[in-house]
């Protein structure tokens, strides 16, 4: 930049150099994104139970799972699992009970932001299923008759 001074008595002429120094801090990077979010699921008692959420972010977010707004911590029964390849978060139940049901949140946090996806988890006793499949049957046999 040239910057010009007017006197009364000349005219001065003083090239100015400035260099831009980051004065933020390192890149802030970008916020979680859920592109596919967890998805509500009905599983029967004793069945294997997952959820997968596919989120983006820079730095990679870290990932943390809640059950009812209550932190979930992993199991020999409740596993976590990120696949780095298709940045896809998972959460397996392995033996699903009724005390298992409820409101699932998948919560992803870096230094940018967060982001959360919810979703619903009902379990049905094996009895009612009978029932559902048992109902449908004989709704079919009348529907043929």
């Amino acid at each position: 930049r040239t910057c010009f001074v007017q006197t009364n008595f000349s005219v001065s002429t003083s090239s100015l150099f400035t260099s831009i120094k980051t004065v933020q801090k390192d890149p802030t990077g970008q916020r979680p994104t859920f592109i596919q979010p967890i998805v509500s699921c009905v599983v029967a008692h004793g069945e294997v139970t997952r959820f997968h959420a596919c989120v983006s972010g820079m730095p990679k977010p870290e990932i943390s799972w809640f059950h009812n707004q209550q932190s979930i911590k992993p199991t020999k029964n409740v596993v976590f699992h990120f696949d780095e390849m298709t940045n896809t978060a998972t959460l397996i139940i392995v033996d699903t009970f009724s005390e298992h049901a409820g409101q699932y949140t998948c919560k992803a946090v870096n230094i940018a932001g967060e982001a959360a996806c919810s979703a619903i988890l009902a379990v049905t006793e094996e009895e009612e299923i009978e029932a559902k499949i048992e109902e449908e049957v004989k709704g079919r046999i009348l529907i043929t008759e």
